[in-house]
Formats: C-alpha cells, sequence, structure tokens
C-alpha cells in the first residue's frame, strides 16, 4: 500500500512539472476509473461464479452443523471403493458423462479420483458443476445413490481425462433415475397396443390379442382393455382397465409380446414393431384398473415366416427420434 502512494505521489510530482495553465488531473481521472471499473470487474465475477460461491457458502454451514454423517458417507466411499458415474448438471439436468471413478481419499474439502473410464471431451471442466451416481446404499434409515458438486482439480491431455478432484458435497441423497425421458400420451388411439402371453412368443401373430388398446373408447363400456399412459424407448405404462376373465400373468417378471403401433404425422399411418416387454412394477390404477411398468427387453423380427427375438440393450433404436417428433 505504502509502495502504491508514492507511486501516485511520484506521478503527481510529474504532472506538476510538466504542467502549463489548467491540465488534466491524470491522478484524479486515474482514482475515478479505478472506483467505477473496480466495483463493475468485482460484480461480473460475484454474478459469474454465483453458484459455485454458494455452494461453498451453504456448504461450509452443512459442514458446520452435522460433519459426522458426512464424514461417515465419504469414509464408506472410500472403503468400499464405490464407483462413481459422474456427468455433467447444469439446470437440474443430468447431461454428458465424463467418467467412471473411484474416491481415492478425501483431503482438505477435496475428492481425489482414481479414474476408471474417461469420456473424450474438449471441454474446460474447471469448476464445472456434476452429479455423481453410485450404487444405492443406506444410511441411518436414509437411502443414498447420488450428489452434486463442482470440479474442483482437473489435468487434461488433448481430449483426455488425466487427473480429476472433486470438491466435497454439501450433501447426500436419493433421486429417482430415468435413463429415458418418458412421453405423456395425451389422446388415445395415437399410440395402439396388442399384447399377449409371452409364451405365446412363437405364434402369437396367428391368434387373437389377450389384451389391446381401442379405437374409440366411449364404446366399449366396462369391457376389458389397455390405456397406455405413457412411453419412452426403453418401455412403457400401461393400465388394463376393467379388468376380468382369461388375463395373461400380470405379475413383477412375467412377459408380454407387444405389438406397438405409433401414429406418424408425417405420413398419416401407423408405423409398429414388435417387443418382448417384461413386467417390472404392478400398481393399482384408477379406478379398478391394474398399473403396469413394462420394459422392452427384445425386439422380434420377422424371418422367413417366424419371429427371432433379439435381445435389447436399454432402448427401441428406432423409436429414439420417432417419438421425439410423433407423440403427442
Amino acid at each position: 500500500m505504502l509502495k502504491f502512494m508514492a507511486q501516485l505521489d511520484y506521478l503527481r510530482n510529474v504532472q506538476h512539472n510538466f504542467e502549463f495553465g489548467d491540465r488534466l488531473d491524470i491522478v484524479g481521472v486515474f482514482s475515478k476509473i479505478l472506483l467505477i471499473v473496480v466495483p463493475v470487474v468485482v460484480a461480473i465475477a460475484l454474478w459469474r461464479y454465483r453458484h459455485i460461491l454458494a455452494f461453498f457458502f451453504f456448504r461450509f454451514f452443512a459442514r458446520l452443523l452435522s460433519p459426522r454423517s458426512r464424514m461417515v458417507v465419504e469414509e464408506y466411499l472410500v472403503a468400499k471403493g464405490i464407483l462413481l458415474n459422474i456427468c455433467l448438471y447444469s439446470d437440474k439436468k443430468v447431461g454428458k458423462k465424463i467418467a467412471h471413478a473411484r474416491v481415492a481419499e478425501v483431503v482438505g474439502g477435496k475428492m481425489k479420483l482414481q479414474l476408471v473410464h474417461v469420456e473424450p471431451t474438449a471441454l474446460n471442466l474447471k469448476n464445472k458443476q456434476v452429479i455423481c451416481f453410485i450404487k444405492p446404499f443406506t444410511y441411518f434409515g436414509k437411502k443414498i445413490n447420488s450428489f452434486v458438486t463442482f470440479v474442483s482439480h482437473v489435468v487434461k491431455r488433448g481430449a483426455v481425462i488425466k487427473e480429476l478432484s472433486l470438491s466435497t458435497p454439501i450433501g447426500y441423497r436419493f433421486v429417482i433415475r430415468r435413463k429415458h425421458r418418458r412421453q405423456h400420451v395425451a389422446r388415445e388411439g395415437t399410440v395402439r397396443v396388442k399384447a399377449w402371453d409371452g409364451r405365446k412368443r412363437n405364434k402369437f401373430w396367428l391368434v387373437k390379442p389377450d389384451l389391446q388398446t381401442v379405437n374409440n373408447p366411449a364404446r366399449y363400456g366396462n369391457k376389458t382393455r389397455l390405456s397406455v399412459e405413457n412411453i419412452s424407448a426403453g418401455g412403457m405404462r400401461v393400465l388394463v382397465l376393467n379388468p376380468r376373465g382369461n388375463l395373461p400373468p400380470l405379475n413383477e417378471g412375467n412377459q408380454l409380446v407387444l405389438r406397438v403401433s405409433l401414429w406418424n404425422t408425417n405420413t398419416k399411418k401407423f408405423s409398429y414393431f414388435n417387443v418382448m416387454g417384461t413386467i417390472r412394477s404392478r400398481f393399482k390404477g384408477k379406478g379398478r384398473s391394474i398399473g403396469l411398468g413394462i420394459q422392452f427387453t427384445a425386439e422380434g423380427n420377422k424371418v422367413s415366416g417366424q419371429y427371432h427375438w433379439k435381445i435389447l440393450h436399454g432402448e427401441v433404436k428406432s423409436l429414439v427420434q420417432f417419438l421425439e417428433k410423433n407423440t403427442e
């Protein structure tokens, strides 16, 4: 500070030695510029880094109030070598996957990671917000499977991450993960489904469906039928309305052969595909209906008059773009 004041005095002396009449006060102008520019720069910096500043502010008080609970979780992550699935996180949306890693140690408010697999990226990851998913476990009755934090240290060689550290999070939580975005079916008839008992997979096309949606629900009254609530590239949620009679097995783990037809707004025609659907959940729907959460597990293609089933790994690829453009 003394050095800075001495420099200002020196500038004033230089100005006085060369001034002729009313000359511009250089030091005064310079001081006024600083008074304006510095607050503006500080304000811009605070706004730009507001999320990470708020993160450290709340983390300080959270760890001050209950340091032990977070320490136990972090010790568990290190001791068990729990695998983290690290993804970018922005506006509460899960983005691109960055890496799979394990927590090598926790020190000084940082998680130093042992990288297992990394995804090449050209992004500057320093101070980027990320979400880490882990295998669910229970701590004092609370289920945990994720946490949100920021990248504190990163070393890259080209597009490949070589070192990565994360700030310890404010807390740990449980979130429901859905790999595929579900689209609500707003109007019956845009998605039509015929369903057969899974044991009929080798001859289903020769016999009448065990369950199906209908074109004009009002005409069917209390008859048993299907209704589609939502659909994604990986599965669907349906209701069995007015269930009665000889229904196929509808418990968790049972399989159904499904012919799913979707209305194509471009061609004004229905496009369909055949899949094996495994029932993953069963619940009570409105009225006396049976709700089913179904995952697509195999896709059927007809060859020489017979259907051959190919195991699906997560989604029906032909559905990904089709649903985005055509499902209401």
